[in-house]
Order: C-alpha cells, then structure tokens, then sequence
C-alpha cells in the first residue's frame, strides 16, 4: 500500500483538490481536518508578547554570570 498527501479544500462538503494538485479517480483515504490558522481565526487581534512584557524587556542584559565562571562560589562545593 502507498501514501499520498494531497492537500484539498472542502467546500459545502465536497473534497476538491487545492491549487494545481489532481486527486485519483478512484481512492480511499483518511480526512484529517486542519483548524483555521492563526490569521484566519482572528485570534491574534490583542497585544503581543512584547507589548505584556513591557518593562521586564532586556533586564539584566548579561549582568547576571554564570556562579561556576566565579571559582569562590566553588571553593566549598560538595564538602
């Protein structure tokens, strides 16, 4: 048995091939039903990421070390 993927769009119930793609004149196959994307669901129409961060953007901007690049911190581990 062989596998193809073909990407279809549905419309008013029936199948019909997407873009240039031809579907088999005869087949049978699976449906998986893909939701709407982002863009089109209208999700994305409040603040981004970086407009809730606000002010916690770019703190610390490498001021915090690595304790192991600091050999006191070291200098009683595993005693």
């Amino acid at each position: 048995m062989s596998y193809q993927t073909l990407e279809v769009e549905l419309d008013h119930g029936q199948v019909r091939p997407h873009k240039a793609e031809i579907l088999p004149a005869k087949a049978r196959a699976l449906l998986t039903i893909l939701g709407p994307t982002a863009a089109e669901s209208g999700e994305n129409d409040g603040p981004s990421i970086a407009d809730l961060a606000g002010d916690l953007v770019g703190i610390g901007n490498g001021t915090h070390t690595d304790l192991s690049t600091n050999k006191a911190h070291l200098d009683d581990f595993g005693r």
